[in-house]
C-alpha cells in the first residue's frame, strides 16, 4: 500500500498551515477567538395559559365596555360594529405572549442579536405587527380590562414586522437593541410580550399559533466570557 499523498493534498495542507500562523507582534502571540452562545426563550409546553389575546368590545358608552381572554391563539386585529350606530371597536384584540428566558451571563453583558420566531397561522388584510416588552404585570393575570390597555398604551417596542399577506408559515424578526436589552433583564424569569395590529382598518387580523410545536420563540446570540 502506497503511502504518498497527492500533491494537491500536500499543497492544501501547506496553505491551511501558513493560514493558521499566529500572527506576530500581539502579546505572547496568542489570539483568542471569541466563542459565540445561543440560547433560546421558549413558551412552556406544559402551560397553556402563556399566550393568547384579549379583547375589547367597546360599548356605547363606557359603562358598557366587555373585555374577553381567549388563551392558545396570540390574535391580533380590529373590526368595528355599526348598526345605525357610530362605528366603534368591536372588538379590537390585543395578543399576548409569555416567554421564559434562562440564565446566562454574556461578555461584557451585553448580545449580539435577537430575533424572534413566530408561525403566523392564519390573517386577513395587512396586520402589520408591533411587539411590546409588558415590564410590570402579575403573572398569570386575571385583570382582564387591565391587560388590553397595558398592552395597547406601553411605548416599550421590541419588534416591528409588515404585515405577511402570504403563505401562513414561519417568519422572523429582529428585536431592536432595546429589546435585546429587556432580554437581558428578563434573565432567568418571564419576558412578557404584547402583540398589536396598530391600525384600525375593519376586519384586519393575523392569528400567531402561541402553544405546541409552533410556539414562538426568541433566539440571543451572545458571547461567552
Amino acid at each position: 500500500m502506497s503511502h504518498r499523498l497527492p500533491l494537491a493534498l500536500i499543497a492544501l495542507i501547506i496553505t491551511i498551515s501558513v493560514g493558521c500562523k499566529e500572527p506576530v507582534g500581539l502579546p505572547g502571540n496568542r489570539v483568542r477567538t471569541a466563542t459565540v452562545a445561543v440560547e433560546s426563550c421558549y413558551v412552556a409546553s406544559d402551560d397553556t395559559l402563556l399566550s393568547g389575546h384579549v379583547d375589547w368590545y367597546k360599548g356605547l358608552s363606557k359603562i358598557w365596555d366587555r373585555y374577553s381572554l381567549i388563551f392558545g391563539t396570540i390574535t391580533r386585529g380590529y373590526y368595528y360594529y355599526s348598526s345605525g350606530q357610530p362605528n366603534r371597536a368591536y372588538p379590537r384584540q390585543n395578543g399576548f405572549c409569555h416567554f421564559y428566558v434562562p440564565d446566562f451571563t454574556p461578555k461584557d453583558g451585553t448580545v449580539l442579536a435577537c430575533t424572534l420566531y413566530y408561525y403566523q397561522a392564519a390573517h386577513n388584510g395587512n396586520a402589520d405587527l408591533v411587539v411590546k416588552w409588558l415590564p410590570i404585570i402579575d403573572w398569570p393575570i386575571y385583570d382582564v380590562d387591565s391587560l388590553f390597555w397595558l398592552i395597547w398604551s406601553s411605548t416599550d417596542v421590541v419588534a416591528t414586522d409588515t404585515y405577511h399577506a402570504g403563505d401562513n408559515t414561519w417568519y422572523k424578526v429582529p428585536l431592536n437593541s432595546a429589546g435585546c436589552m429587556d432580554i437581558l433583564a428578563c434573565r432567568g424569569g418571564g419576558f412578557v410580550t404584547g402583540w398589536v395590529y396598530p391600525d384600525s382598518t375593519n376586519d384586519t387580523y393575523a392569528d400567531v399559533s402561541g402553544v405546541g410545536a409552533n410556539a414562538p420563540y426568541i433566539r440571543v446570540w451572545y458571547e461567552e466570557e
